[in-house]
């Protein structure tokens, strides 16, 4: 708890001196697109069927968003910033490494199941090369997500073994949670670049400091220009873009309700005891990603460490489909 709070300072402190840096800026605000993303992600694409599972997130960007009530819990970068407003609808579902089981293993995960609705905003610096992420998380925890019977009917659509267990998934419960993260450039070249990141989240459902470093090697716009596709063409001619991507991420975990269980609600069967709950984990990205006029494609395997002291490494594959408009 100390390194949270001592990360969480670091945090506040640089958004501080980011925000006194970009306040006065003379930037002119340029016309933003609008976006419709598909995420899907899926441990099947790393040939496993467990932890991490599933996620699902449809997302719509529109600057029509700015006049949403709750928009106005989210934090722009200065009045003159490139200001990306979002909508988002998230399913992610977790399970035992082994879903065969037929009574709890207490050295194994929990199944748990998670749905909510996030407004975000994506406030960017080109100039400066910053970008400050804000969003705000609204949902449930529990079997209300519906996890249990989507895994269930996948598994019988596909002929596979049905799934044990989900009986004892973590209990129905409220998400509250506030994420907020800072973007920097450190590195740019034509064809590369590096952008340092600091992150929080804080609520109900997980509470965390993230820092880590993303890079891109290939043809594509500025990183801090957009939200990844170029559709005014004032960087790249037709919009093509065409590169690999990698991220390394170390996270400090405060509390974790998929394994912890709500905070509300303590009556779930089964979940992993604070003692048991890994305090430092990283996670790595590596994919590519191919843009053409208003489609984006993206493809990207991703890899965890351990989430608690008997857990696994773990892995899944990431596919985001975006068109703008």
């Amino acid at each position: 708890m100390k390194r949270f709070i001592f990360s969480l300072t670091i945090f506040l402190a640089q958004y501080n001196l980011l925000y006194t840096q970009v306040k006065d800026s003379t930037i002119t605000p340029q016309k933003t697109e609008s976006y419709i993303r598909l995420q899907y992600e899926n441990d099947y694409f790393s040939a496993t069927d467990g932890y991490f599972t599933q996620g699902i997130q449809l997302s719509l960007i529109q600057k029509a968003l700015h006049y949403s009530p709750i928009a106005y819990a989210l934090i722009p970068l200065s009045k003159k910033a490139v200001n990306y407003y979002g909508i988002h609808f998230e399913q992610d579902c977790f399970t035992p490494h082994s879903i065969r089981y037929t009574t709890l293993n207490y050295n194994e995960r929990n199944y748990a199941a998670v749905f909510f609705m996030s407004h975000s905003l994506s406030s960017l610096n080109p100039e400066k090369k910053i970008a400050l992420h804000t969003q705000l998380d609204l949902g449930f925890i529990g079997p209300c997500a519906k996890c249990e019977e989507e895994q269930k009917g996948i598994h019988a659509a596909t002929n596979n073994l049905q799934p044990l267990g989900w009986e004892n998934q973590v209990k129905t419960d409220y998400i509250i949670n506030y994420r907020a993260k800072i973007e920097e450039g450190i590195y740019s070249k034509k064809y590369r670049e590096i952008i340092g990141q600091t992150s929080v989240r804080l609520g109900t459902l997980y509470t965390d400091v993230s820092v880590g470093l993303t890079a891109r090697i290939g043809f594509f716009s500025p990183y801090f220009s957009n939200l990844g596709m170029d559709k005014y063409h004032l960087y790249r001619k037709k919009n093509f873009q065409f590169y690999a991507i990698a991220k390394l991420n170390a996270k400090a975990v405060a509390y974790n309700a998929t394994l912890q269980g709500g905070l509300f609600n303590r009556t779930s069967i089964y979940t992993i005891s604070d003692e048991r709950v890994s305090r430092i984990v990283i996670d790595a990205l590596t994919g590519f990603v191919l843009t053409f006029r208003r489609t984006s494609l993206e493809f990207s395997k991703i890899y965890i460490t351990q989430e608690f002291k008997e857990g696994l490494n773990h892995g899944w594959g990431k596919v985001v489909i975006s068109y703008s408009f």
